[in-house]
């Protein structure tokens, strides 16, 4: 009775402090999983900036959500090694029925043979158990090392596609303001060409030899290639608003109002970081720096664990069981606590020195990789930071010949109004002021993604400056 009341306390006991454990499994100080707080509500009216569509589609872009469910998952696994220092608590409920006995023959005194049961008509078997690794000599705390530096690459992940996204999604908004402008410029260009034609009939039909036929057919010539070009603006425009609502992520319900729908201008004095300060701060800044640190050091971490194989571990069970039924000789003696100790020592493995020259050869090739993207980082701002200043320098001029261009066609009207050139003279002017705008929103625009670029390769999350 005594061992009896003795399981049945240790089993209910075991129960009770179930919760309590499972709680344990849980910090206190979990972070919360949200990554960010609630996203900014908009009105339907509402005319966006370009900051405000890299803020929407961090909060909405579908490639990110899935980033952070990586990293929930990997915080999963920071969880499930955490628990190798926890005892694990089981209960299992068993119940049997037999439609017959199950017993065994035994001769008694070498007298008269019995049927012993060994079994009744049910059977019940309650059981619990708890196990406990006490020590695994390092190969809990290497694992625990490992897997965390595993979910900080997955964070630093994030990072990473939300610079990328932020790039894309500026490029996407600079071309539509470039198509839109362009598409601007096309039809001012096709407006005066029209006005020309108007003049240039008026004079050939006075029989005015300032203007005759071939000026009306080089007007006419020019006006239709114009309207090809804007057919082509106005669908690139259509694409690149396009391609822009899909990286925002927002609902194809949603008509995304852009409070500026042009490039905006070189700020005056603008200048590029010298090359140390630049490559410096991408270094500093970029997080596929730290992924590979963090990398390196997983594979000098798992040289740690595979050396620790070598060494023995230790895990204690014990096991609670009580087993009850009717006419049941046998297997009403089986209960009572079992308690066993395991100590697992390796004495022969042949395969872990192969381990162990895995681990040391990743080790190594990390080590390599890791220099060889520090290597290709360094290129890539650094190429980038003269790509930004090239661009600078071309829009500045291209500025420059803009405004000649301008001056140009103010010059051959008047010219023309006096009858010192033909008319045909101011169709090439036009024409040349057409294509000093392109050739300047061209080179502005090739500005402006040079330097969402270079924001992107150094990791530069400040507010996009933008003249609003």
């Amino acid at each position: 009775m005594n061992r009896t009341s003795n399981t049945t306390r240790l089993i209910v006991g075991l129960l009770a402090a179930w919760p309590l454990l499972a709680a344990g499994c849980d910090s206190p100080a979990r972070r919360d999983l949200r990554q960010f707080p609630p996203a900014p509500q908009y009105a339907s009216d509402h005319q966006y900036t370009l900051n405000e569509l890299v803020e929407m589609s961090i909060y909405h872009n579908p490639t990110l959500d899935a980033a952070r469910y990586n990293v929930e998952a990997a915080e999963g696994l920071v969880d499930q090694v955490k628990a190798l220092w926890l005892p694990q608590i089981r209960y299992n409920f068993a119940a049997a029925a037999y439609d017959n006995d199950l017993n065994y023959k035994v001769r008694a005194f070498g007298l008269a043979t019995i049927n012993v049961p060994v079994t009744g008509a049910y059977n019940i078997n309650n059981t619990a158990s708890l196990t406990q690794i006490l020590t695994t000599s390092g190969k809990r705390t290497s694992g625990l090392k490992q897997v965390k530096m595993y979910s900080e690459i997955q964070r630093l992940q994030v990072l990473m596609l939300q610079d990328c996204l932020a790039f894309n999604v500026a490029n996407f908004y600079y071309l539509v303001c470039l198509t839109n402008d362009v598409d601007a410029v096309l039809e001012d260009s096709l407006r005066r060409i029209r006005v020309f034609r108007q003049v240039a009939r008026g004079l050939n039909e006075r029989g005015s030899l300032r203007a005759s036929s071939l000026d009306t057919l080089q007007a006419d010539f020019l006006a239709r290639q114009l309207e090809q070009l804007r057919i082509v603006a106005q669908a690139g425009r259509y694409q690149s608003y396009q391609a822009l609502r899909t990286f925002v992520g927002a609902p194809h319900e949603q008509i995304l109002m852009l409070r500026e729908a042009s490039l905006p201008p070189v700020l005056q004095g603008q200048q590029v970081l010298g090359r140390a300060a630049t490559i410096a701060l991408g270094f500093l800044r970029r997080p596929e720096i730290r992924q590979v640190d963090l990398l390196t050091h997983i594979f000098q971490e798992q040289v740690r664990f595979v050396k620790a194989g070598w060494m023995p571990d230790v895990a204690f069970a014990g096991i609670a069981t009580d087993t009850a039924g009717n006419h049941n000789t046998i297997l009403n003696a089986v209960k009572g606590l079992i308690g066993t100790v395991v100590v697992d020592v390796p004495i022969y493995d042949p395969a872990q020195r192969g381990r162990l020259r895995t681990a040391l050869g990743l080790e190594r090739a990390s080590q390599a990789f890791q220099r060889q993207v520090d290597d290709l980082i360094g290129l890539e701002i650094d190429l980038t930071r003269t790509c930004t200043q090239q661009s600078l320098a071309m829009t500045l001029k291209s500025l420059q010949s803009k405004q000649i261009a301008a001056d140009h066609y103010q010059a051959a009207r008047q010219a023309c109004s006096r009858e010192l050139i033909p008319a045909s003279d101011v169709v090439i002017a036009i024409t040349l002021d057409m294509f000093a705008k392109l050739e300047y929103l061209q080179t502005l625009y090739a500005y402006h993604c040079a330097q969402a670029r270079l924001k992107r390769v150094t990791a530069d999350r400040e507010i996009l400056h933008v003249q609003q």
